[in-house]
């Protein structure tokens, strides 16, 4: 499963930081989940995964989350999956996660726009 966020650097970025900001009391009750958000006039963006193994995602349970970058042009960019450590089983109460950032891309267009992704791997 992966999910992903598209980030340009528009004056919307401040807009999304604050809806991201208003969200997080919404996604704190999924105990398994990704958010980016961009800082400094959007040269950078960050990303946060988290999961719990003991947590119920729809009757699985996550071993492990990941996250990645990438950008086609501005430079290029491919970070590949960064990992969180691995829970040890799925009654593992440990809260796993990560938190990363890249600089963005300070040319406009599709090909410069810097993607989020992340995922989860399950029992």
């Amino acid at each position: 499963m992966m999910n992903h966020t598209r980030l340009t650097m528009t004056g919307l970025g401040v807009l999304a930081a604050v809806a991201a900001l208003s969200a997080a009391p919404l996604m704190a009750a999924d105990q398994n989940y990704g958010s980016s958000w961009e800082e400094n006039a959007g040269t950078r963006i960050f990303g946060y995964v988290q999961f719990k193994a003991s947590y119920n995602d729809g009757g699985r349970h996550a071993k492990q989350a990941y996250q990645r970058f990438q950008r086609d042009s501005g430079p290029s960019l491919d970070t590949g999956r960064m990992y969180t450590a691995q829970a040890n089983s799925k009654a593992d109460t440990r809260v796993y996660s990560r938190t990363d950032w890249v600089w963005d891309s300070p040319l406009w267009g599709d090909a410069y726009t810097t993607r989020y992704y992340y995922g989860f791997k399950y029992w």
